[in-house]
């Protein structure tokens, strides 16, 4: 067993569609566990085009307006299966997918759409949780405030 350290840093988006007034969230599938689409920043690479590069490929959306204003951090430790211990840096974006066709990459099972309420049960890190709950926040403000401005005179 190895006790390398190593660093990554990662960026991804958390992806929601609107459906009849509820909010679904992308999760893709690997080893049973749900995901947001994510990977690591490439060099010379930003974290924004690393974040829309890993949308793509893992999940073939091309199509997202991303919400402005939204930018997480988690960082935490994981062991690789060599036994390096990582300390991963993970960035999360948030944005509407404009197309609800997914296309998995070779990483992955499979995908879902699932509401909040469900991946909360589903979900086991509390990191994910946590920015999931701010996702559904964030958007829910600024739905309330676009909607506040498209009514005003």
């Amino acid at each position: 067993m190895s006790s390398i350290r190593v660093k990554e840093k990662s960026a991804g988006f958390i992806v929601f569609t609107r459906e009849n007034d509820c909010l679904k969230y992308l999760f893709l599938k690997v080893g049973g566990r749900l995901d947001f689409p994510k990977g690591n920043i490439e060099e010379n690479e930003d974290e924004l085009s690393a974040a829309l590069r890993e949308l793509k490929e893992e999940s073939g959306i091309e199509k997202i307006r991303i919400l402005p204003g939204f930018r997480k951090v988690l960082n935490y430790y994981y062991k690789r299966s060599d036994g390096a211990l990582v300390s991963k840096t993970l960035i999360l974006f948030l944005g509407e997918a404009l197309d609800k066709n997914v296309s998995v990459s070779w990483e992955h099972e499979s995908f879902e759409w699932l509401s909040l309420s469900e991946a909360l049960s589903r979900i086991k890190y509390a990191g994910y949780k946590e920015i999931l709950k701010e996702a559904e926040e964030f958007v829910n403000k600024q739905i309330g405030s676009s909607l506040g401005k498209w009514f005003s005179n």
